[in-house]
């Protein structure tokens, strides 16, 4: 079946219901076919175990192992002495600083 835009606005449930029911859905814009009604595919339930077998027991317990904390401790400890921007490029003289527009509704920045 073929509707022109005005018919199917007024229709869309029905044409809704015919597609549902398997029926072709063509609507159309002057008598030219612009779009297809089609029933739309079920969602794909979720799956249990979707993960499994990516790491096994023993990379698991090596994640979780004593050394793998020590390692972590001493990095972030490290950490501590860097300077807040280090890896950041320094802007160029005279460049300005980025401005930040305000939006409708939000507070003005102090």
């Amino acid at each position: 079946m073929q509707v022109n835009m005005l018919e199917a606005k007024t229709h869309l449930s029905k044409l809704v219901e015919a597609a549902m029911r398997g029926e072709e859905v063509v609507i159309a814009n002057r008598g030219k076919p612009m779009v297809r009604l089609v029933r739309a595919a079920p969602q794909a339930k979720r799956q249990w175990g979707a993960w499994a077998g990516l790491m096994t027991d023993e990379e698991i317990d090596h994640a979780f192992s004593p050394e793998v904390d020590a390692e972590l401790a001493r990095e972030w400890l490290a950490s501590i002495d860097r300077p807040l921007d280090a890896g950041l490029k320094p802007r160029a003289r005279g460049t300005p600083a980025r401005k930040i527009k305000a939006t409708p509704g939000s507070a003005p920045r102090k």
